[in-house]
């Protein structure tokens, strides 16, 4: 999606994740990346992931379920979890 606007972005995850989402930076919390895994492989251990987290602790936790499923299928990319946490997305 390189080049692709916010809105474009929002557009394509509130359709395919069903949410109300009005800005990028509203993917820090790390439900909707838990549920775009989850979508993609079906096996993402949703009951553990906090999605109307309100709180950096939950927040990582989050994103510690984000690391299990790259550990599990083997995807070696770096997440910036410190930098999503905050809700910088540049």
């Amino acid at each position: 999606m390189a080049g692709e606007s916010r809105t474009e972005l929002i557009g394509w995850l509130n359709d395919l994740l069903q949410l109300n989402y009005t800005k990028v930076e509203q993917c820090g919390t790390g439900g909707a990346y838990c549920q775009i895994l989850d979508s993609i492989y079906g096996d993402v251990a949703m009951t553990k992931v906090k999605m109307n987290a309100k709180h950096e602790y939950e927040y990582l936790a989050n994103y510690k379920v984000v690391q299990e499923v790259f550990k599990k299928k083997k995807i070696d990319k770096p997440i910036p979890i410190e930098k999503l946490v905050k809700c910088k997305m540049q």
